[in-house]
């Protein structure tokens, strides 16, 4: 029982370090930050993920990217959970009415545009990110 409390208090530690030191790096690289506003929960729930998606730190690492922001003067943006990053062309912005979770490659059906399902989700997020800041007036 000992030894198992010490492999799981290393392996706690382990993530928690990794987690401040790559919140650290993108709060030092980046200027602006925009995550979505997902609920962990029910992500946990539906991809059948369970225990495995909350042992990854995903809310403690928002966090830290929070708090590191702010106190940096950097910028922390949180994309409303009805933000479609994934359905959304990020070349024309035309909406897919439905995207299975198994599609992993995203092709648009307006534009022709073939593309890996997370990066177009990605970009779409960096756009949002520019568009808050821009009606903030905080950019040009």
């Amino acid at each position: 029982m000992i030894q198992y409390q010490k492999v799981t208090t290393k392996a706690k530690n382990q993530r928690k370090d990794f987690l401040h030191k790559k919140s650290n790096q993108i709060t030092n690289d980046y200027h602006a930050i925009v995550v979505e506003d997902v609920n962990l929960s029910n992500l946990a729930q539906c991809l059948s993920l369970g225990k495995k998606l909350h042992d990854n730190g995903f809310g403690m690492f928002r966090t830290m990217l929070q708090y590191k922001s702010k106190k940096k003067g950097k910028y922390y943006i949180v994309a409303d959970k009805y933000f479609a990053s994934s359905k959304l062309c990020s070349e024309c912005n035309h909406k897919k009415d439905k995207l299975k979770i198994s599609e992993r490659i995203y092709m648009c059906d307006n534009c022709g545009t073939k593309i890996d399902r997370d990066y177009n989700a990605g970009r779409n997020l960096k756009y949002y990110g520019i568009r808050i800041l821009h009606e903030q007036s905080i950019i040009a």
